[in-house]
């Protein structure tokens, strides 16, 4: 269990939100929506061991998030932004690169796997001998969430899962989630969508 108590976060003195609480059990999908500005994503890099927090706490599975904890904390997550930074110039460079640090040494890559990933996705395979640059964003996005989901991390992260991608495509991402915490991971996705969030376990709104 993921859980944030009297959490405030600042930027400079401004004050994004305050006394935030909520919890997100091991099998569960969370969504976090608000217009923008609100601190959406800098609620995602705090629970990250990114952001200071001014006031509050987060906790997983009983082990408080801080300064010295924080490292640990994020081998237990994965993290999709909106638009990732992929720094690799083939596509199946950039699938395997997770593969070689050191925290994820320990799993091993398998192109046939990755191949099922994409597939519940609803990517094509020819995408992997594609250079990243002939990708869309929307391709992009699902690209790495298909890693993590190779990678089995308990927790993922995701900001804006669906915004470049129709109906049809935004479902399959869905239900790619609930595969994930069908083994039990926690999801907390920040979302614009409707659709997304009422299919959602919990919603937090900011």
């Amino acid at each position: 269990m993921l859980e944030v108590k009297n959490m405030t976060l600042k930027v400079n003195d401004t004050v994004l939100f305050t006394g935030l609480s909520f919890t997100v059990e091991d099998g569960q999908i969370l969504c976090v929506r608000g217009s923008s500005g609100v601190g959406k994503t800098t609620l995602l890099r705090a629970l990250l061991g990114f952001w200071p927090l001014h006031e509050g706490y987060v906790s997983y599975d009983g082990e408080l998030l801080s300064p010295a904890s924080a490292e640990v904390f994020r081998s237990h997550m994965a993290y999709v932004p909106q638009e990732p930074a992929l720094p690799s110039e083939w596509v199946r460079e950039l699938v395997r690169l997770p593969f070689q640090l050191k925290v994820n040494r320990g799993i091993t890559f398998s192109k046939e796997k990755l191949m099922a990933e994409w597939d519940a996705l609803g990517l094509e395979g020819e995408l992997y001998d594609k250079k990243v640059t002939e990708l869309s964003g929307g391709q992009r996005q699902r690209v790495v969430l298909s890693v993590c989901g190779m990678l089995g991390k308990p927790i993922l992260l995701v900001d804006e899962p669906t915004s470049a991608l129709d109906h049809d495509s935004a479902a399959m991402v869905m239900n790619y989630f609930r595969k994930m915490t069908s083994r039990g991971s926690i999801v907390i996705a920040v979302s614009h969508d409707e659709a997304f969030a009422e299919a959602c376990d919990k919603i937090v709104s900011l």
